[in-house]
């Protein structure tokens, strides 16, 4: 079933004049379409500047396009009343790149994840207290942190706390921007695998931006490839790279070991 409709998005944002020179309008996303079903991992991959992050923040409702629409659930985003509007941000979650800018510096793990309860949700302080704790269990955290700031943790503990917050409300569909980008490759490796687990257990769709091909593609049902606003490519699951701009990114990925490496 079709959980996430793109249709013909088209983005541009003006750039202001400076003396005087003329107001221009700079093209970010042009005609960018394509469709997400449920229980799929959908990756975007594409260099600084390929308008990646500008489509997850329209997809998400959080900019509004030029021209196209985005339908999740067969609700328009842009056209929704507030009783659709509230079923979206249930449904429809996300988790940045810069995990600890996410938060609030001056509440503790506990308040954080209880934020959503107490928007969302009717349940009593100890129904909270228990959701809280599942919630910690399933991303492999220590009941212990919940009164820990968000400066007290490592950046891979946030980033699950981020990813703890975000399943809160049970969503049908994560938006992963960089969400990995900013750890080492270790915790690279273990989120993405946390997160792959999650998908099975909880029935999950994720879109996965990211400008690392080998992990989106690890992560990835199919990958979508995004040059200078537009969608160049659509790679399947274990398909090659054919693009120009699929191949140089490709190209791009470090050989594992040190040796094999070269910088010439």
């Amino acid at each position: 079933m079709t959980l996430l409709e793109v249709k013909n998005i088209d983005m541009h944002y003006v750039q202001r004049p400076f003396l005087f020179q003329r107001r221009q309008e700079i093209s970010v996303l042009q005609k960018v379409a394509f469709s997400l079903q449920e229980g799929e991992c959908l990756g975007i991959v594409g260099q600084s500047g390929s308008g990646k992050s500008t489509l997850g923040r329209i997809i998400l409702g959080m900019e509004r396009p030029k021209n196209g629409e985005v339908l999740f659930q067969g609700v328009n985003l842009y056209e929704a009343t507030s009783k659709q509007k509230k079923m979206v941000r249930r449904d429809l979650q996300a988790v940045f790149q810069n995990s600890y800018h996410s938060f609030n510096p001056k509440q503790t793990i506990y308040e954080i994840l209880e934020e959503p309860f107490l928007n969302f949700e009717h349940y009593n302080k100890t129904e909270r207290q228990q959701k809280i704790k599942e919630l910690l269990e399933c991303v492999e955290l220590p009941q212990t942190i919940v009164d820990s700031y968000p400066s007290q943790l490592s950046g891979g503990q946030q980033q699950r706390v981020n990813i703890a917050r975000a399943l809160a409300l049970k969503p049908k569909l994560i938006v992963l921007d960089e969400a990995i980008s900013s750890l080492d490759m270790i915790l690279q490796k273990t989120i993405i695998q946390l997160l792959q687990t999650l998908q099975k257990e909880l029935h999950l769709s994720y879109i996965f931006i990211s400008h690392d091909l080998q992990a989106t593609r690890f992560m990835s049902d199919r990958i979508l490839v995004m040059q200078h606003g537009q969608l160049v490519e659509e790679i399947a699951k274990g398909g090659t790279y054919k693009h120009p701009a699929s191949q140089e990114l490709h190209n791009a990925i470090l050989p594992s070991h040190p040796r094999e490496r070269s910088f010439n």
